[in-house]
């Protein structure tokens, strides 16, 4: 089966490449509407444009997505899914790409609906070639729909499944190649998946294709007791991991610079603590040696 969305132009925005952005959300739009910190671009939840259709936190977001470069990144879309596609949701997301020439939006590889009912978490799939045809025809669907590339990005899962006959990265390679979506490489997730089922997480970034790449997730994840092991839970709520850093260096020697985005979203500490996080992917672009550019 051969993808249409191949004919779509790639990506290409206003948003330069190696920047350095933080995620809007509840627990920090305060600070960050009050403050306005030096930030490179801010991400946004078309989720969030919908369910709050008003009051203070609906006020400073919509000002300051037009304070800040802005991308999109959704969560619920469930391109795995068995449910249609949701055609208002995609209609929002392309009318914010048409408020915001300099923003792409992102999804996740991963379902979480069922018969109208959300999850509130992102599932896994079952990695085979009929999944894989289900997906492509999603994908195709969405892009055609807000007329440009999605970005995927790589879940963080605590289970896989007997019927894969692919890994993670090779099934995303098989994505990008056949429906010409970017990836958005969540480099926590990566390594504690790896770590959590006993590989190598410079091993499995290197199995992407190396031109598929186009941004990146950096976050902290918890560890957690289970049985008589440790289990790396993708929480969102504290500092990035030091291999985690080593691991996003490697990212961007292989890869190139990309915008990169800090997400803390639980326990969330005062915002002078998050734009260190934010400094330090500054500081990673600019041991490379790379000057912003356009993408």
């Amino acid at each position: 089966m051969q993808s249409t969305s191949t004919s779509l132009s790639p990506l290409s925005t206003g948003l330069a490449r190696a920047t350095a952005g933080l995620n809007l959300c509840h627990e920090n739009a305060s600070e960050v509407w009050h403050q306005r910190p030096p930030l490179d671009f801010l991400q946004i939840h078309p989720e969030h444009l919908i369910q709050e259709e008003g009051g203070t936190y609906r006020d400073q977001l919509d000002d300051l997505r037009h304070a800040y470069p802005i991308v999109l990144h959704g969560f619920g879309l469930s391109l795995g899914s068995c449910a249609p596609l949701d055609q208002d949701y995609l209609q929002l997301v392309k009318q914010v790409l048409k408020e915001h020439p300099e923003a792409f939006f992102s999804d996740h590889v991963s379902w979480s609906s069922l018969s109208h009912h959300h999850f509130h978490d992102l599932l896994p799939l079952v990695m085979n070639d009929e999944t894989l045809d289900y997906m492509v025809e999603r994908i195709d669907q969405a892009q055609e729909l807000i007329g440009q590339p999605i970005l995927l990005e790589n879940i963080s899962s605590y289970m896989r499944f007997r019927d894969s006959t692919y890994d993670e990265p090779s099934f995303i390679n098989a994505l990008t190649d056949r429906t010409g979506a970017y990836v958005l490489m969540d480099v926590n997730n990566l390594w504690a998946n790896a770590v959590n089922f006993g590989e190598n997480p410079l091993s499995q970034l290197m199995v992407y294709r190396q031109s598929s790449v186009r941004g990146y997730h950096l976050a902290g994840c918890t560890c957690k007791q289970v049985g008589n092991g440790e289990v790396f839970i993708d929480y969102h709520g504290e500092a990035v991991h030091e291999p985690v850093w080593e691991l996003y260096k490697e990212a961007l020697s292989h890869f190139g610079p990309w915008p990169t985005l800090l997400e803390w979203e639980n326990n969330v500490p005062k915002l002078e603590r998050t734009l260190q996080e934010v400094s330090r992917i500054r500081r990673c672009l600019h041991d490379l040696s790379v000057t912003p550019e356009a993408t």
